[in-house]
């Protein structure tokens, strides 16, 4: 079954679960981020690393808290990291960029279990490797994070991360690293350089973006050059100005000569150790299954959507077959274009009771002649059979394809370059000339049933002297129009055995049936067969709802999951 409706269905689906934490396991997981991908979903890195950290926070051992420093090239934020361990584990230059991936430094008490934490894949699995390290300094590495030793006890509590820069637009590929890993941040420390003091792209870019997540900020503004000390307005005025973003607080770290290695000042890195310190707001955990639940309703919703596209193209396509397969008539397909045309001409302009009135008479006495020389052939040879049957089929088959083609257009949830299919149909093997002696067959055994009715003397043989073509096309709507209410007509008229029960007990009769049923058949399986393949070859963009994934979006998306 593709696809629920039923509210007691989705609660079942759901009551499987076997906790939050498989759900999120499932989530973080890069198998899911990959088939998420592959059918178009807009699901992040960043969506991952929630659900990663969302695991982690659960954890009954209650895991430091990770702070982050975050800022522009050069902004000196490796400088504070460095001053806040009080040794240069951090690589410095006089060029930009010199962290290229997260460098990670952790208390020795805390070393054993960052290790089994690592080894469960419950931090850090979204890196193709981790490096250990107990000396310095390091740059990093794109795609790793390197992990620093340290015993400083003033840091014994956290993660103190040094980033890659996100500001310069050189440093794209450095920049989504820290983007991807915000979610992971307790706390951050934004570092700005005096260029950049009252840049607010600074702060929207950075901040705003993880806002969602919920950390505690705090803002560096740092002096990298010799300048005139501040005054207190000045220091009012950035005060406002960080206040504006509502950040926990901030400060100003005055300029340190020297060059390399610089430690910042005393009062800074102490307000630092302080804010380190402080209570935090218990919000972390509440705002990342907040920003989870979020974006699982938009995947479940958008999920939904696409089933229901997917679902009218498939009936829309039905829908057509069926159609095309109702109006199709064996005897109306038989007739050449031009009979056809003459035929339409008579149903249109001649009232049926002239056309029963003159049943025994000649074709042409019926009106259906509109010139001299022109008649319809109910009773081509099997020669004469093939062409029609074989140009018949084409058109037919052309003629469907080209409608399933216009709904594959109009469907939302195909891809414009999987929009036309024309080429991939093929027009099926049929052996018109066994059809048509088929036909034949049954065209002479009508005439030979008809010839023994008359000798019989039954009045209601209405058959005697109709061409077999004509009777299918009266009473089973062959020419486009059903005239059923005709039969009934004729069977008033002679008063007899019903016109209908006649036809239905002849074995001749029965026998064409069979014949315009497979006909049918062959028409509808060839094109369904060929749909199926084409609408297999199409790419999946939703998931159904026993799908592993699914279930999981479908958890996080119901109110109140925690």
């Amino acid at each position: 079954m593709d696809c629920l409706h039923d509210e007691r269905e989705v609660d079942t689906f759901i009551a499987m679960n076997t906790g939050s934490e498989t759900h999120l396991e499932r989530l973080a997981s890069l198998a899911t981020s990959a088939k998420l991908d592959e059918l178009d979903f807009v699901w992040k890195e960043a969506d991952s690393a929630v659900c990663a950290v969302a695991r982690f926070k659960r954890l009954e051992d209650r895991p430091p808290r990770i702070v982050g420093l975050l800022g522009g090239a050069s902004s000196g934020k490796s400088t504070l990291f460095n001053s806040l361990l009080e040794k240069e584990i951090s690589c410095i230059s006089a060029h930009a960029h010199e962290t290229l991936g997260p460098i990670v430094t952790v208390h020795d008490d805390c070393v054993e279990r960052l290790k089994q934490w690592i080894t469960q894949g419950l931090i850090f699995s979204e890196f193709d490797s981790v490096e250990w390290s107990k000396e310095g300094p390091l740059a990093g590495q794109i795609g790793a994070v390197h992990l620093y030793q340290h015993n400083r006890d003033k840091l014994k509590q956290l993660l103190l991360v040094d980033t890659p820069d996100v500001t310069s637009k050189s440093s794209a590929d450095e920049g989504s690293i820290t983007r991807n890993f915000l979610p992971w941040f307790d706390d951050l420390i934004v570092v700005v350089d005096e260029e950049r003091w009252y840049d607010a792209s600074v702060f929207q870019e950075i901040i705003e973006h993880c806002r969602d997540y919920a950390p505690r900020l705090w803002v560096v503004f740092n002096r990298t050059e010799r300048m005139e000390p501040l005054d207190s307005s000045d220091t009012k005025r950035l005060e406002e100005h960080a206040g504006s973003f509502r950040v926990s607080g901030s400060c100003v770290s005055p300029f340190c000569p020297g060059c390399g290695y610089r430690p910042v000042s005393a009062e800074t890195k102490n307000r630092l150790y302080k804010w380190f310190e402080s209570e935090s707001p218990d919000n972390r955990l509440p705002a990342l299954d907040d920003h989870l639940r979020r974006r699982c309703v938009e995947l479940a919703g958008q999920n939904v959507s696409r089933k229901e596209s997917y679902d009218r193209l498939c009936h829309a396509v039905d829908g057509l077959l069926g159609k095309m397969v109702d109006d199709t008539s064996l005897s109306y397909d038989l007739l050449t274009e031009d009979e056809r045309g003459l035929l339409g001409i008579g149903h249109r302009f001649l009232p049926f009771h002239d056309l029963v009135k003159g049943l025994r008479k000649k074709l042409g006495a019926w009106g259906l002649i509109t010139s001299a020389g022109k008649e319809i052939d109910f009773e081509k040879r099997a020669d004469a059979l093939v062409d029609v049957l074989q140009k018949n089929l084409e058109i037919r088959f052309r003629y469907a394809t080209d409608h399933i083609d216009e709904i594959v257009a109009d469907n939302s949830y195909v891809p414009e370059e999987y929009k036309t299919t024309r080429d991939s149909w093929n027009i099926p093997e049929f052996d018109a000339r066994e059809w048509a002696v088929r036909i034949r067959g049954h065209i002479d055994e009508w005439k030979k049933e008809s010839a023994r009715k008359s000798r019989s003397g039954d009045v209601a043989a209405f058959s005697v002297g109709v061409p077999l073509l004509l009777a299918d096309l009266f009473f089973l709507g062959g020419a486009g129009t059903t005239l059923t209410w005709a039969a009934v007509w004729v069977t008033g008229f002679f008063g007899g055995k019903g016109i209908m029960q006649l036809l239905q007990r002849s074995p001749a009769f029965n026998a064409y049936q069979t014949t315009v049923r497979s006909y049918q058949a062959l028409i509808r399986e060839a094109l369904s067969d060929q749909w199926e393949k084409n609408l297999n070859g199409l790419p999946r963009r939703h998931m159904k709802m026993t799908d592993p994934v699914l279930q999981s979006i479908m958890y996080w998306a119901t109110p109140g999951r925690r």
